[in-house]
């Protein structure tokens, strides 16, 4: 039986927006050390000697698709069940990356700059590499989950092609699904939307950039280990691409002299692409959902290993043993 006077503990990484709703059998505790539950991001890592040092956590809740900062089965050993939120940062994250390919094609960077420092002298600036007018270019999608899916309709809503690589479905959900070598020879923009695994970790390298078309836009919105950003910088340099928008990078934040940072041609911002105001509130509204449904003796939606839920298990806080 549940006590009706126990409490939920639950340890939220960030100040939760007022428009997220607090169950009345949830307290909201200061740190991790004596939650029931965590809903956290993914700049902290949740494995083996976090679950050692947290004897009480009975689930981790991220708030995002990303779980690459989780260990599940390290996790799952130590009774402790893992979930994520694949639906919420959908929206904000393909604008974000729709954003920062017309901020890369149209040169807005550069072009504030130049007003700002009263060199802004007449028209032809924007023209060069990586100034692109959009309608009747090619965009490459790198992974086609919910993210790149509805990016892939806001270009074609622009007049693009969209051309999709991912292994792990049969069919394209818009546009043409096609091999990657395809792909990094018919793309105009090439858009990163995979997890970071080791088979994609720097998919971006030397090798495929080479491949790609001359003066090619690159857009990574999804983990920063998807790039080289060496062999990127090089291409930037020679002239193979044309511009970069980066929302995710290596290290995260980058440090405020890195190369990448003063280029007219690259935008870079620190890993905001969910964060809108609408967008915060659905991330850590539905990890923490995710969270209550199993902390009260249900399975949730997104359990990342459905194993964790054996039968028979009372979980809920304050049962009898």
């Amino acid at each position: 039986m549940t006590s009706s006077d126990t409490k939920i503990r639950i340890w939220i990484d960030r100040t939760p927006p007022a428009e997220v709703v607090i169950p009345p059998d949830v307290e909201l505790v200061d740190g991790p050390e004596n939650a029931d539950g965590v809903v956290v991001a993914a700049d902290r890592p949740w494995d083996d000697d976090a679950c050692r040092q947290l004897p009480n956590l009975k689930v981790v809740a991220r708030s995002g698709i990303g779980y690459d900062n989780v260990d599940v089965a390290a996790c799952a050993a130590h009774g402790v069940a893992a979930t994520n939120t694949p639906d919420a940062p959908t929206v904000s994250t393909a604008e974000h990356a729709l954003a920062l390919m017309l901020a890369v094609t149209k040169r807005l960077k550069g072009s504030e700059a130049r007003l700002a420092a009263g060199t802004a002298v007449g028209p032809g600036r924007l023209t060069g590499p990586g100034a692109l007018e959009l309608d009747g270019r090619v965009l490459g999608l790198v992974g086609c989950g919910r993210i790149g899916r509805l990016l892939g309709r806001y270009a074609e809503a622009l007049g693009m092609t969209v051309l999709v690589y991912d292994p792990y479905i049969e069919s394209a959900p818009v546009g043409e699904l096609v091999g990657i070598d395809r792909l990094w020879a018919d793309a105009d923009v090439v858009s990163l939307h995979a997890p970071a695994t080791p088979e994609t970790h720097h998919i971006i390298n030397s090798e495929s950039l080479a491949a790609m078309r001359s003066g090619v836009v690159i857009i990574n919105c999804a983990r920063g280990a998807l790039l080289n950003q060496e062999a990127l910088l090089a291409a930037l340099d020679s002239g193979q691409v044309g511009g970069a928008g980066l929302d995710v990078t290596e290290p995260e934040p980058l440090p405020p002299d890195h190369p990448l940072l003063g280029r007219d041609n690259v935008v870079v911002t620190p890993h905001v692409a969910s964060t809108t105001t609408v967008g915060i509130v659905r991330l850590i509204g539905q990890a923490l959902e995710q969270a209550l449904v199993w902390l009260r003796g249900g399975i949730p939606e997104h359990l990342l290993d459905p194993a964790a839920a054996h039968p028979g298990v009372d979980r809920r806080v304050g049962a009898s043993p």
